[in-house]
């Protein structure tokens, strides 16, 4: 059993106009919005098309706890939370990792790992 899970909801916003997509191998949809000390973390669907299957995952010390999967639509916020009795000592562990991984339209799957 893990002793922390990890929370996430949609935020409804504005739709946002599409992203230019740089010279890049692929251009990551997201932006992170939001910052906290104590676990949370917002990201905004900054691309141009809803992405499905969007959650998170968290690994470090040794342990893994997962978000539901849901549908992002463009504009549309998501923050996580790390709750749970280990969460203070695996959010300042160094091998701790939040990877955010979704489904682009065409079915392809993408992975964003972010730095806590």
């Amino acid at each position: 059993m893990n002793p922390f899970r990890l929370a996430s909801r949609v935020i409804a916003g504005p739709r946002l106009a599409p992203v230019a997509e740089p010279r890049a191998a692929h251009a990551v949809p997201w932006r992170i919005t939001a910052r906290s000390e104590y676990g949370v973390l917002e990201v905004e669907h900054a691309g141009g098309h809803p992405l499905r299957g969007v959650r998170f995952a968290l690994a470090g010390e040794g342990m893994l706890g997962l978000s539901l999967p849901r549908t992002v639509h463009p504009g549309e916020r998501v923050r996580v939370v790390l709750r749970g009795a280990s969460a203070e000592g695996a959010l300042t562990a160094p091998d701790t990792m939040l990877v955010l991984r979704w489904f682009e339209p065409d079915g392809t799957e993408l992975l964003w790992p972010i730095a806590l």
